[in-house]
């Protein structure tokens, strides 16, 4: 009878608040930004004008768009209506404004999940977080390959077959070593004295540079074997020393070299996914079984994979995502309180919460100013790298 009053009651909230008086989207947005505005004032010393604030967030914005959600997902509403109450709770008792910003994130992620309900997921943003989830460890495992295949096959050279097993307890240990490096980042991540948002800020910077990097590298790739000569010149020493605990080291060293960048790539992908993290999972999925083939084609049938066809492909989906991580970083650091913000609402084209954060689209001019200057730099290297690659045959050329 309880819960029959109680749908009743969200029913008849939901006949009240029509489409065409609330836009619950928009509330809850406005109620993102207010919570975060009272952040801000608390970290600032206004205790009370936080509070006010934070109040404002729940009776002004987030109660509007509250009898719609209630009959889609009561659950949740209920959480929301607990948690804004501890925000406003923990700013009386005059708490850190570490604990603020757990609590915070905790709504921060709930608004998202709420506004995903309203609109639905669509298309785009589960595509881009399968998308994402399947590139990142696709491009990492394909390079890991291609670099264990070098060192086979100069251990093929050199006949010393004896020493293969290394190569594979090598590569073993280094998947399991990822692994590890995944779950105690998860949990460090989860205890770290600092606020959500730095952490954020900082993952996404550092995964930017990687990215950078790894794009350029990626075009290096499909046009010479740099990394083949490379992995010569490593694994030479170590089997010159006949040691298979040596060639171990320097296949575990490789390989979780890739399995760290994968772990990073996907604590950042993680939180740009939000409600849509799922679609990632399942990239990841697909992106395992597309390795299993490729390394099947490598290791079994000793064939060679057209690596000239796919570099470019995953050299654009990589720009793409340092492009992404760069607008989330500087919007995690706007959050954080380290960057203005001027707001550009209303003055361009508003993205479902979960495409913006999987773009790293938001509607501020610092993040998209940062976006067009990540990709002007993007261009200006592509001009000239090709302009030393067309060089290049010229000065290696015999006189």
């Amino acid at each position: 009878m309880r819960r029959f009053l109680v749908l009743l009651l969200a029913l008849l909230g939901v006949a009240l608040a029509a489409p065409g008086q609330v836009n619950v989207p928009g509330e809850l947005r406005t109620a993102h930004d207010l919570v975060t505005r009272s952040l801000h004032e608390y970290a600032a010393g206004q205790r009370e004008a936080a509070y006010r604030t934070a109040r404002a967030a729940y009776l002004d914005h987030f109660e509007y768009a509250e009898p719609p959600l209630r009959v889609l997902n009561p659950d949740l509403i209920l959480e929301m209506e607990y948690r804004f109450a501890d925000l406003r709770n923990a700013m009386k008792s005059g708490a850190n404004v570490s604990e603020l910003r757990a609590i915070a994130g905790d709504i921060d992620d709930s608004l998202r999940k709420a506004e995903s309900i309203v609109n639905g997921t669509g298309v785009l943003a589960p595509t881009l977080a399968a998308t994402g989830g399947f590139t990142i460890l696709f491009r990492e495992g394909l390079e890991a390959a291609l670099l264990m295949a070098a060192i086979l096959s100069y251990l093929a050279s050199t006949r010393n077959d004896r020493l293969r097993g290394g190569v594979w307890w090598g590569a073993g240990a280094a998947l399991a070593a990822t692994a590890a490096t995944w779950f105690a980042a998860t949990y460090l991540l989860s205890i770290a004295p600092i606020s959500r948002e730095l952490i954020s800020a900082v993952t996404s910077v550092i995964a930017v540079m990687i990215l950078f990097y790894l794009s350029f590298w990626m075009l290096q790739q499909s046009d010479r074997k740099q990394s083949a000569e490379f992995m010569r010149a490593r694994v030479s020493q170590a089997v010159q020393s006949g040691s298979l605990a040596a060639v171990a080291l320097v296949t575990f060293t490789t390989i979780y070299r890739e399995g760290f960048e994968t772990v990073l790539f996907y604590q950042a992908l993680a939180v740009a996914s939000g409600p849509v993290l799922g679609y990632m999972y399942l990239g990841i999925a697909l992106a395992g079984l597309a390795l299993v083939a490729v390394f099947a084609v490598i290791f079994r049938l000793g064939r060679r994979v057209p690596t000239q066809r796919l570099f470019p492909a995953l050299v654009t989906v990589t720009a793409l995502f340092a492009v992404a991580f760069v607008g989330n970083g500087v919007r995690a650091f706007q959050e954080a309180g380290w960057l203005p913000v001027t707001n550009l609402y209303g003055k361009m084209p508003t993205l479902d919460p979960n495409v913006a954060a999987l773009t790293g689209l938001h509607p501020t001019a610092e993040t998209l100013a940062a976006q067009g200057l990540m990709i002007l730099v993007y261009v200006v290297g592509f001009i000239l790298f090709r302009a030393r690659e067309q060089r290049r045959p010229q000065r290696e050329a015999p006189v």
